[in-house]
């Protein structure tokens, strides 16, 4: 029969055998980046806009409504709605960034102003400029594929609940810069894992706006994926 301790070294040699080795990279006190990182890096520092892109998009909005005070309505819609009939690349982002109802600009500008500054500390420059261009991308999907002249924005809410959108009161025209601001709202939230509080609210803006926000809600949830 075999010893106790022949039993004991057969046990540490099989031990180390199914062993697997351990992937350790070195990075000498530094950030490791991917090549892409790299460059998006490189690109904001030439900018020298860092990761502030929410903030400036705030500020935008901000200023855009005041636009909205001294210009005529038909001058303001020409330049700040999205209509969805003239194919225009920058006809939607300009769009984004207008608001020409009070109701609006108070929570939009302000919830990407502030939340930019609670983010940046944490997630970073790259990943809230990645979060940023999510949202700019998957909001233009959206309006484009759900656009005014389509008749697919069914919106069950909108007549039971106070206006706080720039929308055309019959779905005319889309503006503002909801989406982008439910974006970093949302992402902010399920960040820190508050997702009893972002679930009822992500359903509730899909029955309000409808299909055409989903931009927002959808990005929030992959910047939440990638990013948190």
């Amino acid at each position: 029969m075999f010893s106790s301790q022949l039993r004991q070294k057969l046990s540490q040699s099989r031990a180390q055998i199914y062993q697997t080795t351990q992937r350790r990279f070195q990075t000498f006190g530094k950030e490791y980046l991917s090549g892409f990182d790299k460059t998006l890096k490189d690109k904001l520092q030439w900018l020298m806009v860092g990761g502030n892109w929410f903030l400036l998009f705030g500020v935008g909005n901000a200023l855009a409504y005041g636009a909205s005070l001294v210009m005529t309505e038909e001058q303001y819609l020409y330049h700040f709605s999205y209509k969805g009939d003239v194919p225009r690349m920058f006809s939607p982002i300009k769009a984004m960034l207008g608001s020409n109802t009070l109701a609006n600009a108070i929570w939009t500008a302000p919830s990407l102003i502030a939340l930019h500054f609670y983010l940046l500390p944490k997630v970073g420059p790259l990943a809230l400029t990645k979060l940023f261009g999510l949202s700019i991308a998957s909001t233009f999907i959206f309006w484009s594929a759900f656009n005014p002249q389509s008749g697919l924005n069914v919106r069950p809410l909108r007549n039971y609940i106070f206006k706080f959108d720039s929308n055309g009161n019959h779905g005319e025209y889309y503006m503002g810069a909801d989406q982008l601001a439910q974006s970093i709202i949302y992402f902010a939230l399920m960040y820190n894992r508050l997702w009893y509080i972002a679930l009822p609210f992500m359903t509730f803006d899909a029955l309000y706006y409808g299909p055409q926000t989903f931009g927002g809600l959808i990005s929030a949830f992959a910047g939440f994926c990638m990013f948190a």
